[in-house]
């Protein structure tokens, strides 16, 4: 592709992005905050992060798999994140480390 090409390409995309984000406020304009809809789009950020969440760990094997049930488990108990975190990684290393 040439310099041109491809400067048309990023303005193209920048357009559109652009569009599709006015759009999505324009439109929210009219949903109302009481519906079905709007429970659905607040929840949608918490669905999208499980979901991420658990290809990672299951792409990652069985390490992944101890490191989230542990974090997930010192979550539950102490409701610290940064304990969560730290045990979860401890957790995936330490199974990595002994080929578990």
């Amino acid at each position: 592709m040439r310099n041109s090409e491809i400067t048309i390409l990023i303005v193209v995309l920048g357009i559109t992005s652009y569009a599709m984000r006015a759009g999505g406020y324009l439109l929210a304009r009219f949903i109302r905050d009481d519906g079905n809809f709007a429970r659905l789009l607040r929840l949608a950020p918490g669905n999208l992060f499980v979901a991420f969440v658990s290809a990672g760990c299951l792409s990652g094997g069985r390490p992944m798999l101890i490191g989230g049930g542990v974090a997930l488990a010192t979550m539950a108990i102490t409701t610290r994140e940064w304990a969560a975190v730290g045990a979860g990684f401890l957790a995936a290393m330490i199974a990595s480390s002994t080929g578990i």
